[in-house]
């Protein structure tokens, strides 16, 4: 194995981890948006930014692993259409109640 440490396999299990999960994640499920009255897939949003993660794994090992568990950990199902994350099943009594509302 030579000089590659478990810290490198780390970054680099992590890495992949991430690639894996931009790549595999491609929609959602059926949802409704409480916000717009949207019914459809939802997309995956993860907070931050991508380029300050770059950033920290360039300069700092540490920083750079704690915000890409950060941002993995905080991924949430948004509206496709307006990109809130106050999602709920169509099937709910809430979106049941609104859709009988609009009509």
């Amino acid at each position: 194995m030579g000089s590659f440490s478990v810290l490198h396999w780390l970054i680099l299990g992590l890495i992949g981890y991430g690639l894996v999960q931009i790549f595999v994640s491609k929609g959602g499920k059926e949802m409704y948006c409480k916000t717009c009255g949207h019914s459809g897939k939802s997309i995956n949003h993860t907070p931050g930014s991508f380029l300050i993660e770059i950033a920290l794994w360039i300069c700092f090992i540490v920083p750079g692993v704690i915000y890409s568990l950060w941002r993995m950990s905080a991924r949430k199902a948004a509206c496709s259409k307006c990109g809130s994350v106050d999602l709920v099943p169509p099937d709910s009594p809430v979106a049941v109640a609104a859709k009988r509302q609009l009509g």
